[in-house]
This record gives structure tokens, sequence and C-alpha cells, in this order.
């Protein structure tokens, strides 16, 4: 596999630059609207574009130009759940969004669901809902067999999937139902495209791609993020080759899992309370 490209802020300077053009422009042209003007400047500025870029003919497009995501007709559907608290075992799911892209274009899913636990004053803050808006909301388990339809045959896109679909996992076990969908999660795409970065949330991710929020915190506005996210990561990482997301996510996983230490005696370690990372 090609070495993970480091997002920088030329990259992100000459993505927002390109994306004023309606076509292919010559590097020359690029490398004046991102501020080189230096002898050479087009051959060092191709030598630093990550894979969201094509260059042919010393011309320079988006790769989403010409190629469709997601590619093979792959179904993705990304995901993003509110929850009671952050404790992921004593908490109760409250709201529910997902963005299901294919061939035929997009659909949304966006559902309440009640809960008998009280919502923490800090989530209530963060993301504006309140018990009133949960009143009506319906069952976790019919929200779930509706959702359950949405997922079907889709690759599942999750920023943080250690939280989000493992708390989805649980609720659909308590119906003895699974969640068979693979999983595919944006931190570990950003964690090879941003590998010296040590803030990788949604929100971090959304600035360095200038992906707008709506209303943050909030199930389906975060999901429609997540999936602009993905896409931003896929060509980073994917470039010219053609992957389907979770092909380059099983990729870039097998890459990512650490060696097991060789210490015969190691230290007991210490139980770390789990962090969410959004």
């Amino acid at each position: 596999m090609a070495r993970p490209l480091v997002f920088t802020e030329l990259n992100r300077t000459a993505f927002l630059a390109l994306s004023s053009h309606a076509e292919p422009v010559p590097l020359e042209t690029l490398g004046e609207d991102v501020g080189l003007s230096a002898p050479y400047a087009a051959q060092w500025l191709q030598q630093r574009l990550d894979g969201r870029f094509l260059v042919q003919d010393n011309l320079v497009a988006l790769q989403d130009w010409t190629r469709v995501f997601p590619v093979k007709n792959e179904v993705i559907v990304a995901l993003d759940l509110e929850a009671t608290n952050g404790d992921p075992v004593r908490e109760d799911i409250i709201e529910i969004g997902a963005v299901r892209i294919d061939h035929n274009g997009t659909q949304e899913f966006q559902s309440f669901v009640p809960s008998n636990r009280p919502i923490n004053p800090f989530v209530q803050r963060m993301t504006g809902i309140n018990a009133a808006m949960l009143e009506g909301a319906p069952p976790i388990g019919e929200t779930l067999f509706r959702l359950e339809s949405f997922l079907e045959g889709a690759t599942l896109v999750v920023h943080n999937a250690g939280f989000d679909a493992a708390l989805l996992a649980r609720e659909f076990a308590k119906l003895g139902r699974k969640l068979p969908n693979p999983i595919v999660d944006t931190i570990n795409l950003a964690q090879a495209v941003l590998p010296g970065r040590r803030k990788r949330g949604l929100e971090t991710l959304s600035r360095l791609y200038d992906v707008p929020q709506a209303a943050r915190h909030r199930a389906l506005d975060d999901a429609r993020v997540t999936l602009a996210v993905a896409k931003h990561l896929y060509f980073s990482l994917a470039g010219v080759r053609e992957l389907t997301l979770k092909e380059l996510h099983d990729d870039l996983t097998k890459s990512q899992i650490p060696q097991k230490p060789t210490n015969p005696n190691p230290k007991p370690q210490r139980r770390r309370r789990f962090r969410r990372e959004r």
C-alpha cells in the first residue's frame, strides 16, 4: 500500500482554489492561486498534492470531478448517535441520524428515541436535546426495525466506532438481532492521513476540510459531516486506486495493528475510563 499522504495547509488551500474552477487548470495556474511563483513551482506543487488531486499532462483536476463516491456500487451509510451521557455501558440512545448514499442518490434517516434515564445536563447543553423532545418518539425497537432496513447491504461509516457502533450493536442484541454491516471508522482513516496530529475529532476534521456544520452535536448533521469527511479521507488515501471504502479501511487497519509486547513480566495496566472522541 502506498505511503499515507499527510494533509497540509498547502493541500487545503489548493483544494479550495481548484474548487473555484469549473475544469482542470495548468499546474502553474494552481501554483499562482496558492501563492507560488518561483521557478519549478509547478513540479514542487505536484509532488506535494494529496490523492484528491489528479494530474495529467500538466493539468490538475479534482478526483471527484471524474470519479464517483462511493465506487464499485458500494453502498455507504454514515451514522451518528446522541446518548444520555458519556458512559458506554450505562446510557441510552436518544437520537439516531444516518445518511445513505449509493448509485440511486442520497437518503436520510433521523429519529429521537425515548429513554427512562435522565439526560446528563452537559449532554443537554451540548446537543440542545431535552426530555420533552423525546416525548412521543417511537420505541427503540420500532426505530431499530426501520434503521435495519435503511442499513441493508451497506458499509457503515462511523466516527469513533468504538462508541456509536458498539452502543448500536448493544441495542440490536437486546432485540435478539445482530448488526451485520462492515464498519469503517473515520478515526482510522484520519490516523493514516494525519499521523502527526493528536486531535482527530469530527469537529477538527470538519474544520480542516471546510465541511459546513449546521447543527453540531445533532445526530443527522454529524452523520452528514462524517460522510463528507470520509470522502476527503478516502480520496486522500486511495488516489487513483479503484478500491471500495471498506477495502481501503481493511488495508489500513491491518497495517495499524500493534505488535504484542515481548516483555515476559509486563507491568499491570491501569484501567482507563472510556473517552468518546467527538
